[in-house]
């Protein structure tokens, strides 16, 4: 049975979300008898659609992301307040973006800087996170007309979804929320639990690797040990879904007969041409039957 607890949808723009596919991910999302695991959570569009009873976990390398989700669940109502402060106009953008580069960045308690974190989101191009060699946020301004920045409603549903309790539990969030590489939580992964994964994409060409995964990136090496941390888990009795770009790489990386691939279309926002909008095929991988 579905705990009637309101869905929240996701309170950040994310390039690569994944709200223009749940129509597809989630009628493929199998039963659910253990924990639903998610190690690259981004705006979580996925994981805010799970019923809020099932044990959660959810983690992502990038610290800044996780500490707002936390803020969010712990302290959303000065959140808003501090959201409020901010303005969307390039001058108010690129001062608040270059904090990062000075000392006083350092003053900032976790909510000012969950609120710099959303505001940089909100108001960048396109939901784009991309960070230099040495760490500091580098997104241009977007020149969006009327961005949500401050996302009331989104806020104060993720709040009660993060916070909803396991049940019979007092204490037990039924959400846990981790920051690190994904290995820390897919070693957490057991027999009957469900694994959703949705890492930096393979790049369809040389121009468009626009996202990092951290300062490292996520090349095509990270790409083969994925695989095999998702053969390992396979081996455990879990059922895993992956998505991915639809290139020959990633289809001779999945070509084990223990994957079963679905072919979707997608209209990806990232281009700042309209002709680099257009749909483009991505891949559905799992190691169970879905629908074609």
């Amino acid at each position: 049975m579905r705990t009637e607890v309101e869905q929240p949808g996701p309170f950040l723009k994310w390039a690569g979300g994944k709200r223009s596919l749940l129509g597809e991910i989630l009628p493929n999302i199998p039963e659910i008898t253990g924990k639903y695991v998610e190690p690259f959570l981004g705006a979580g569009a996925v994981f805010f659609q799970i019923d809020a009873d099932i044990q959660k976990i959810a983690s992502d390398q990038n610290s800044e992301l996780i500490d707002t989700y936390t803020v969010v669940r712990d302290n959303p109502e000065r959140l808003i307040e501090e959201l409020r402060k901010h303005k969307n106009e390039k001058r108010h953008f690129l001062a608040i973006r270059e904090m990062d580069r000075d000392a006083q960045f350092l003053s900032l308690d976790k909510v000012q800087r969950a609120a710099r974190f959303i505001f940089l989101n909100k108001t960048c191009f396109n939901g784009l996170y991309r960070v230099n060699s040495n760490g500091h946020f580098n997104v241009p301004f977007g020149e969006q007309k009327n961005p949500d920045i401050v996302s009331e409603k989104q806020i104060r549903n993720a709040n009660a979804y993060l916070r909803h309790r396991m049940p019979g539990s007092k204490n037990e969030f039924a959400s846990q929320l981790f920051n690190g590489d994904y290995k820390s939580v897919t070693k957490l992964v057991t027999g009957g639990d469900f694994v959703y994964l949705d890492p930096p994409y393979h790049p369809v060409s040389t121009t468009s690797n626009f996202v990092t995964y951290g300062k490292n990136g996520f090349n095509s090496g990270h790409q083969e040990e994925l695989r095999d941390d998702i053969l390992r888990m396979h081996a455990i009795g879990a059922k895993i879904m992956l998505s991915n770009s639809d290139t020959p790489f990633i289809r001779e990386l999945f070509s084990s007969r223990v994957f079963y691939k679905k072919t979707v279309s997608v209209r990806r926002a990232i281009s700042a041409t309209a002709g680099g909008r257009a749909p483009i095929s991505e891949l559905l991988i799992t190691n169970y039957r879905i629908s074609n």
